[in-house]
């Protein structure tokens, strides 16, 4: 497993409701409306190549384990375990990223348009602007890596 990511699947949970503690449990919520994948309603593309349908149709292992590996694609934020630097750079770097199941993490309450404070939209801005100027650092520092941001 070297120059492995481990990601874990995010899910926002709805506010007053216990967060799960197990695959099941959460497939529960899930099934019920009470929990849905992390920035589902707000940003699909960040968290879709952790590909929810395919790791909800798995059914809870008995142990933690690789579900599978999931290849990397802008603009996903994913949840992982792993050395402390971006995913991003990871990606860039060679890292591959494998989704686990029987490991998941929550967020209390449900992301919800307008929910950010005000000036979060010039945040983004921001953001973006200095993600443009960091994928250009990147392929500086990895002049060889066919990958890229």
């Amino acid at each position: 497993w070297a120059r492995v990511v481990f990601v874990l699947p995010a899910f926002e949970v709805r506010a007053g409701r216990r967060l799960p503690g197990t695959k099941a449990e959460l497939l529960r919520l899930w099934g019920a409306g009470d929990a849905r994948p992390f920035y589902g309603t707000l940003c699909p593309r960040c968290q879709a190549p952790t590909d929810f349908g395919r790791w909800r149709a798995l059914p809870p292992p008995p142990r933690l384990r690789v579900a599978y590996e999931a290849p990397w694609r802008d603009p996903w934020e994913p949840f992982f375990v792993a050395p402390a630097r971006g995913a991003c750079e990871l990606h860039v770097a060679g890292f591959r990223f494998a989704v686990l199941d029987g490991a998941f993490v929550t967020h209390r309450g449900f992301k919800e348009p307008g929910g950010f404070h005000g000036a979060r939209e010039a945040e983004l801005g921001l953001n973006r602007r200095l993600f443009r100027a960091f994928r250009a650092e990147l392929a500086q520092r990895y002049p060889g890596s066919p990958r890229r941001c």
